[in-house]
């Protein structure tokens, strides 16, 4: 036995070893950039289809890539629930016209690719699922002819059902593969730099990855006497500004305000907030003032306090009712690896660590009521992560009836990712929280993607590679045109008509071809999250629009 021959049984017979093995050398690969690209984690991907090529038995245990998945999934609907109902009253229901109108033009493509090459009807279904990468979508062709063709002797219906796996094999690596080519291609032309596109991203998602700071601003506008503060926000349009301290006109202690304080002419305020809202908000209420009144705080203290205790997590700021309960006030609140500003409706988060402004003797008690426990933000809740999942799992098993008789499913892709968004807008029902820490969250979706990568390149690998050499480039160029006139049309629309910012774009992309591996790759370019929100934006529609649009170029392709 040759050394090739031992590898590959070496492998077969240890496929924990063989999963570890493609995880590692896919994110070593990754991280190789060529020209300034690199696949990211992507490569993990291409690693396993490289990998699973070698043997028919290759491949992992479904089990590793569905569990995978789901995770994937979850977690990202946890994150993203609340911004995407938000997004709705923004841009959401634009960009689901967006993608089914792409779809239906890209499904029209594919039947007319089908007609000009004679391609049976069987393999362009598969076709069109692979280059916009949807298991889900091909699950449902093979269950289509499982139902009508039952007539067929078992071998003939065998071979039937194995024309659309054909087609989609050979058109998904290139479905994957020329979206994130056309990622790095976007970013080259229209020159793009993630940094400075927060300030729109923020727009589009309603939150602002804009620098804090914070001014000390003098009241001379005399329209503001006598106002308190949550009469003074209505005038001045205070959207994310916070009023952290407060001295009143001749007077020598400072305060910390409450909604209720009155204001008047001359008193002095700091004000905490994105820069580019301190800039207006200065110029209504009135000048900027020398004096620091952090260093004239006197008996006021200021921390920084991990949100760790469960009574706390997934409630508003403005349920906790601190300047009443101890004359307190939120500041800031820091999530991952950024600030975030205040906002009274803003749900706390495990992990979050809030700037809290309170009288020096209350700092301890306030520590004790948030928690202030690090050790507290690894921990998952498994109750309620495994009731969500478990929710989302049985709706994805709801069968939905369809024209024609036929029925479909929302799969282990759709169902959790539906029920998480939900549950991440709820934050919290009663003892069940939903959400969990940034680093939970962060933590539990790569280990997600990397099993999804690993498991479903291994699963595809032999076939993709076996078949290439009997169907040949005729049908992988096929897809490839698919592929890049679905995602071509979509980024050249969201750019240059919508202005969406890059970001963005990427994540309703990764979603338009339900593809966690471009998600993957766009959350690597840019940590805000803004990608995330989103993809979980239009994932939904475009998985049921896809499943709808496979059956019917089954029913309508060449025989």
């Amino acid at each position: 036995m040759n050394l090739h021959d031992t590898i590959i049984q070496l492998l077969l017979s240890n496929k924990i070893l063989l999963l570890f093995l493609v995880i590692a050398l896919g994110y070593l690969i990754g991280k190789v950039k060529v020209f300034g690209f690199s696949f990211g984690v992507a490569a993990v991907l291409f690693v396993g289809l490289a990998f699973g090529a070698m043997h028919p038995d290759m491949a992992l245990p479904d089990m590793i890539y569905m569990v995978g998945l789901v995770l994937f999934v979850y977690t990202i609907g946890l994150r993203s629930g609340a911004s995407f109902f938000a997004s709705f009253k923004k841009s959401g229901i634009r960009d689901n016209l967006l993608v089914i109108s792409v779809l239906i033009l890209s499904a029209g493509l594919t039947l007319g690719l089908g007609q000009l090459f004679s391609i049976k009807s069987t393999l362009l279904s598969g076709l069109f699922c692979g280059s916009l990468t949807n298991t889900p979508a091909l699950a449902s062709v093979i269950d289509v002819l499982k139902q009508t063709k039952t007539a067929l002797p078992d071998e003939q219906l065998r071979k039937l059902m194995a024309e659309p796996v054909v087609g989609y094999s050979l058109s998904y690596p290139v479905g994957v593969m020329g979206v994130i080519l056309l990622f790095q291609l976007g970013m080259r032309i229209w020159k793009v730099d993630l940094k400075k596109e927060a300030a729109a991203t923020a727009e589009f998602t309603g939150i602002s990855t804009e620098a804090l700071d914070h001014i000390n601003v003098e009241i001379t506008n005399p329209a503001l006497d006598g106002k308190n503060l949550q009469e003074l926000a209505i005038f001045a349009n205070f959207q994310d500004l916070t009023v952290s301290r407060h001295l009143p006109k001749g007077k020598t202690k400072v305060e910390v305000p409450s909604g209720q304080t009155i204001i008047r002419q001359g008193d002095v305020m700091t004000i905490v907030g994105p820069e580019s809202q301190l800039e207006q908000a200065q110029a209504i209420l009135g000048i900027l003032s020398k004096k620091d009144l952090s260093l004239d705080a006197g008996e006021l203290g200021m921390r920084r306090i991990f949100v760790s205790r469960r009574e706390v997590i997934g409630k508003p700021i403005r349920e906790l009712e601190l300047h009443k309960k101890f004359r307190a006030v939120i500041t800031r609140i820091r999530r991952g690896d950024v600030d975030l500003p205040f906002s009274a409706e803003m749900q706390l988060e495990a992990g979050d660590r809030v700037r809290v402004i309170a009288p020096k003797e209350k700092i301890q008690e306030i520590s004790k009521y948030m928690g202030d426990s690090y050790q507290r933000l690894s921990e998952v809740d498994y109750i309620s992560f495994s009731i969500g999942i478990a929710l989302g799992l049985l709706l994805g098993m709801i069968p939905i009836p369809l024209p024609g008789g036929t029925t479909f499913k929302l799969g282990f892709a759709a169902g959790p990712l539906i029920v998480a968004l939900w549950l991440g807008k709820l934050g919290r029902s009663g003892n069940f929280i939903w959400i969990m820490s940034y680093n939970a969250n962060f933590t539990l979706r790569q280990i997600g993607a990397v099993l999804f990568l690993a498991g479903i390149g291994l699963k595809a690998g032999y076939s993709f590679f076996s078949t290439f050499q009997t169907a040949g480039f005729q049908m992988i160029a096929l897809g490839a045109v698919v592929t890049i006139f679905t995602a071509g049309i979509t980024m050249l629309v969201a750019r240059l008509v919508f202005k969406m910012p890059f970001s963005l774009l990427m994540g309703m992309l990764s979603a338009l071809h339900t593809q966690p591996a471009c998600l993957a790759f766009a959350n690597e370019k840019d940590d805000t999250g803004a990608a995330n929100i989103s993809y979980a934006t239009v994932f939904p529609t475009a998985m049921v629009v896809k499943i709808l649009l496979a059956q019917v170029i089954l029913m309508l392709g060449g025989s």
